[in-house]
Order: C-alpha cells, then structure tokens, then sequence
C-alpha cells in the first residue's frame, strides 16, 4: 500500500482505535495496536509508554514462517488436474474416487500420517488400529474440502444453502450481532470446510474480510486464495502486508465481518489454554481485536455430514469483559473459543485437517509461529 493509502486509512480508523466509557482500560493508539498485534520491539517500547504492560507474553521474539506439511503436491499442477478433471466427473462416483485417493495419500504421505496419528493419540481414545482408521478419514475430509473449489467458489448463495443438512444455524445470531454496529468477528479452526464457511457469511450482505496467511513461493496459494475473492468476499493477507491489522479493524469499525482461523499461531502473541489436557498456545490476535473494537465474537464451524454436504455448528457470541487486566479479559475470551473447538474436534476428529504434530514442543515453538489466521495444508 502506497503511503498516501496507509494515511487514509490511519485516518478512517481514526487516532483513537476505541474508548470504553464504562472501564477503566485507556484508549488505544495505533503505535499500541501494532505493537500488541505484532510484538515489534521498537513499537513495544513505544507502547510502553502507557503504565500497564497488559497483552504481553513471554515469547518475544517471532519465529520463521513453517509449513504446514511436508510434501509436494501443493502444486498449481495439482491444482489444475482436480480442477479440471473432477467437474467433469459424475458426482456419484467421486466418494469411491475419494476412498482411492485418500488411501494413496494415507500411504505416500508418511510424514503427515505420523503426524496425524500423534494427534489422535490426544485427542481420540482408541486402539492403534482405530486410530490408523481416523487418520485415513482425515485424508477422506482433506479430498472432500480440495474438491468443494470445484463448486462452493462460484455457487449461488441457494447453491450453498441447498449443500446443507440443517438449517443455517446461527444466521439470526448473527443478523443480531451486527445490528448492534460494532461488526463481527468469526473465530473458526481447520476443521471440515472452512472455505464453505465463508461463502454462507456473505448471506448478511456486507463484506466478509478473511484474515489469512499465504505461503510465500508457492502459487498453488495464490491461486486458492484468488478462487475464493469476489466483490463481498475479500482476502487481507497477513503475511505481506503490515497494515493488515489496521484494514480489519477498520472493517469492524464499518460494521462489515472479519472471518478468522484461530487453531494455528502466526505470531507470538499468544496465551495458552488447557485443550485436550495440554496448556496449548492459541494466537490473541482475534480477541485483541474484538477488544479494541468492541465487535463480538462469534466461534462456529461447517463440518462435513456426507459427500459435499455440510453443517453448521456455532457457538454463542463472546463479548469480552472490561474489567481493567486487558490479559485476563482476553484470555476469558479465548477459554470460551477453546472448549467449543475442543467439543467439536472431540466429535469429528476426522476433519481436523492439520497435517503436522499440534502438540510438539518445537511444533509449538517454530512451526507455532506460522498462522494467526487462514492458510492451506
């Protein structure tokens, strides 16, 4: 963005991000929002300015970017073959197509699996076989998410609500959240289909900004994240533009929604939240936001219930307290976030697609660095 577009929008976000008439918490500057959002040293001096050292965390210094897997099929070649083969293909006979696929995958990709596996040895009580089982359905739920590009990108919004088992549940909640001006922050995970997820919220007719992160050198990204743009649904892209954290509160601030994943960490500003019996750290980005904008939060999730068919679980909207320890007031949000993700991975721990071993310490450390928000793998 050109300097005279960051004044612009500096100004539309106004020099005060947000003043709570009924706490004790002191505006916020832009200095200290990046500086809290980031963990930039020299800004954190700069925020340091303010008496309380809230919103700070222990690890300091950021992390190089990890991916999220190990091998190389994350191709635009691979991504033309599915593309241009699978609409061709009757649909009846793409589960069975799955099944083969997902098995070769299960097979070749031993790295992944292994992953898997230590995952679901947390968060699925079974024997070695059940769990071998499991990990296949996960390269299952992966085939059904890569094929739904092939259709939820351009489906019409009667498209997706015919791809439904239920009824869209939460849609009220979430016309009454945004009745109240404030905007709407979705908190969702890795979990089923996170794209479909996206399209529905186009439904409230205003503007859906995706907070994700694209791998650097690799196109086969870009091309995902260019399938899923149109004029309601916009991409802020986290890793290569640093006034991303500016451009979603000013979509709060015009009411609009910021969509954001929140099971993988991209910046060390995190805290840790007991999740499957581990003290597990999950990114604050999200709650910071929520509480310098005073948007709610609203966590939910499409999982799959069949071949391309889906649906919606939410939770109820968290509105963070104001009690004067900016640490705890979003760390209560987080806890809320955490047990309706931790119900849901519990009840289809075969579509938490997170190809690399969650809990690892060194995972945790490096590869914990990687995403705040949305990426693919």
């Amino acid at each position: 963005m050109c300097s005279r577009g960051r004044r612009a929008l500096l100004f539309r976000a106004g020099p005060h991000f947000c003043s709570f008439a009924d706490s004790p918490s002191p505006q916020y500057t832009q200095v200290e929002f990046f500086a809290h959002w980031n963990r930039r040293s020299a800004l954190e001096r700069s925020a340091a300015l303010h008496d309380d050292q809230s919103v700070r965390r222990s690890n300091a210094h950021a992390a190089p970017m990890t991916r999220w897997y190990q091998h190389g099929y994350h191709t635009p070649i691979s991504h033309r073959l599915v593309f241009g083969i699978i609409p061709w293909v009757p649909k009846f006979l793409h589960p069975p197509i799955a099944l083969l696929t997902a098995f070769i995958f299960f097979c070749l990709l031993g790295k992944e699996r292994r992953a898997l596996l230590s995952n679901l040895k947390r968060i699925y009580c079974g024997t070695v076989f059940s769990r071998l089982w499991k990990a296949y359905w996960v390269f299952y739920s992966f085939c059904d998410f890569m094929v739904a590009y092939c259709y939820v990108p351009q489906a019409s919004h009667a498209d997706l609500l015919g791809m439904l088992t239920h009824s869209y549940d939460g849609q009220s909640t979430i016309d009454s959240c945004l009745r109240e001006g404030n905007g709407l922050i979705v908190w969702t995970a890795h979990l089923g289909n996170w794209e479909f997820a996206s399209r529905l919220l186009e439904m409230h007719d205003r503007p859906v900004n995706v907070a994700r992160v694209v791998e650097h050198g690799n196109p086969a990204e870009r091309v995902l994240r260019d399938l899923m743009t149109n004029p309601l649904l916009r991409i802020v892209q986290l890793n290569d533009d640093p006034m991303a954290p500016l451009k979603l509160l000013y979509a709060l601030r015009s009411n609009e929604i910021v969509a954001i994943q929140g099971d993988r960490v991209y910046q060390p500003f995190t805290a840790r939240s007991r999740f499957f019996g581990a003290q597990t750290p999950f990114p604050m980005g999200p709650f910071l936001l929520s509480y310098v904008s005073g948007a709610p939060i609203m966590p939910g999730f499409v999982v799959r219930e069949g071949w391309l068919r889906y649906r919606v679980i939410t939770g109820k909207p968290i509105y963070l307290p104001h009690t004067g320890n900016r640490d705890r007031d979003l760390e209560a949000g987080l806890e809320q976030a955490v047990r309706l993700l931790e119900d849901a991975v519990r009840e289809y721990p075969d579509q938490w697609l997170n190809f690399y071993e969650f809990w690892k310490e060194d995972a945790v450390q490096s590869a914990g660095a990687t995403e705040d928000m949305v990426v693919h793998g």
